[in-house]
């Protein structure tokens, strides 16, 4: 069962690195965007709605999966994961706003749009940064309450009911810019078939949309 756990806390801060790492490329993107640039405007929205679809799976998969074993009221952490959802409606609210702000840019690549879009980013970014600390000191102690059976299955469902080509780009998203010991660490949860598997089914696609938003 430990290995399970921290699977399952590796992955989770695994995805909150390659969160923190797209919000970067995206702020400083919008910081040199120059207005009139449609090229460079679609690709921006491009890549924000592959961002948007990463993490909206993520944190539903966390409430859908997670959150009812974690929040067991048997395991006397109802309050922590309540917290914790509450934590996601900011995500979800900052989310909103840079979606919307994003469509805009995508069609008008204008500074107004950007600004809106760098705007709906800082929202975002605030929510995600004091979700992601709360969640990552405390995730292991609220596995480790948990029914360890249950909390097995749950994490062996989160991402498995996402569509396979999400499943594909996931893969790519998530090891992007990782170092030695985080690819090793990642290699010990996804098998090398499904890594490479991944790589051949989305890995020039998505190295097209980073390099066409973000250079």
């Amino acid at each position: 069962m430990t290995d399970v756990l921290t699977h399952g806390e590796t992955m989770n801060r695994l995805i909150h690195q390659a969160v923190r790492r797209d919000l970067g490329r995206f702020e400083t993107a919008l910081a040199s965007f120059t207005p009139g640039d449609r090229p460079r405007a679609e690709a921006l929205g491009a890549a924000f709605e592959h961002f948007d679809t990463m993490l909206t799976a993520h944190h539903e998969g966390e409430e859908h999966n997670l959150w009812p074993v974690i929040g067991d009221p048997a395991g006397g952490h109802e309050g922590d994961v309540a917290h914790l959802t509450t934590e996601h409606e900011e995500i979800v609210a900052g989310l909103s706003d840079s979606r919307a702000a994003f469509a805009r840019l995508r069609t008008s690549a204008s500074a107004q749009d950007a600004a809106a879009a760098a705007a709906g980013l800082g929202r975002l970014r605030a929510a995600a940064t004091t979700h992601f600390a709360h969640e990552e000191a405390q995730m292991r102690d609220l596995m480790q309450a948990a029914d360890q059976d249950a909390l097995a299955t749950a994490l062996k469902k989160m991402g498995r009911d996402a569509p396979p080509a999400q499943g594909m780009w996931f893969m790519q998203w998530v090891q992007d810019d990782l170092t030695g010991e985080q690819s090793a660490a990642l290699g010990r949860i996804l098998p090398a078939p499904v890594r490479l598997a991944s790589k051949v089914v989305a890995g020039r696609r998505y190295a097209r949309v980073r390099t066409a938003a973000f250079g």
